[in-house]
């Protein structure tokens, strides 16, 4: 059984990366959210710093689609262990393995919302997997 905690990290997931519903972050994040080593760092904090993650991320991948592969939970804290996938799932339900990208998310929550952040990408799928992704726009581009 998931707790509120691990419910708040799915939402996320679900409704503000893989349906872009960006306005949800309002209701998901504190207005001091700090996004620590993710696409978009310090730089922008509360709701906003999500909603520009998403919004880059999915404009050059349109179909991005995240599943949480597990989650644990520390005090807290939301340890999530994620996939990134190009497409969605096909009608079958289930998922290309292919531009599959494998990361881990640790969500430290206040009063029912996320306050901070820290993503690590899988250094060893990572840039083949961007690269087998075919971006739409060159902001993840990748040379060979």
């Amino acid at each position: 059984m998931t707790s509120d905690r691990g419910a708040l990290v799915r939402r996320v997931i679900e409704e503000i990366w893989n349906q872009a519903e960006l306005d949800v972050a309002d209701a998901l994040f504190t207005s001091k959210y700090v996004n620590h080593g993710g696409l978009i760092t310090d730089l922008v904090l509360g709701p906003e710093a999500i909603k520009l993650s998403v919004a880059i991320f999915r404009t050059a991948f349109p179909c991005l689609y995240i599943v949480a592969d597990d989650l644990t939970e520390e005090d807290t804290a939301v340890v999530v262990y994620w996939s990134a996938y190009r497409r969605p799932p096909l009608s079958n339900g289930r998922l290309k393995k292919t531009g599959r990208l494998r990361g881990v998310t640790r969500c430290r929550i206040e009063r029912d919302r996320i306050a901070e952040s820290w993503t690590v990408w899988d250094s060893r799928t990572g840039p083949d997997r961007f690269d087998t992704m075919t971006p739409t726009s060159g902001l993840f581009a990748v040379s060979r």
